[in-house]
């Protein structure tokens, strides 16, 4: 099995079990809102840097959800080993996943310049 086959099962186990994780053994109910969209792997399996999207879409709630991962993160990688066996649990690293905010900025851009250049 190749190192980018493991690290796209291991990365899609992982998403899956911090989502229960989350849902399920978490008391923290603004991480409930948080969705994890993707996991990218260290080649070395060390480090997870974890994506997520969240229904609050407030730069301050934003901020706090981050916070809250970062606040519970221990939590988390404690939790991990109960759903998925691993040798060694990497550290997990939250960012918040403007991807998509990203692509909606691009369209109304797109969109304006078409009509810019329609009106000339």
């Amino acid at each position: 099995m190749t190192g980018t086959k493991r690290m796209n099962r291991i990365s899609s186990e992982l998403k899956r079990t911090i989502s229960k994780i989350i849902f399920n053994d978490m008391n923290v109910e603004e991480l409930k809102f948080a969705s994890i969209n993707h996991i990218k792997m260290s080649p070395d399996l060390s480090v997870a840097n974890i994506y997520f999207t969240s229904i609050r879409t407030t730069k301050p709630e934003l901020e706090e959800i981050e916070k809250l991962f970062r606040l519970n993160n221990k939590s988390i990688r404690m939790k991990i080993p109960k759903y998925l066996s691993l040798r060694i649990v990497p550290e997990l690293r939250f960012f918040y996943d403007d991807t998509l905010e990203n692509v909606f900025r691009i369209e109304a851009l797109l969109n304006s310049i078409k009509k810019d250049e329609e009106a000339t």
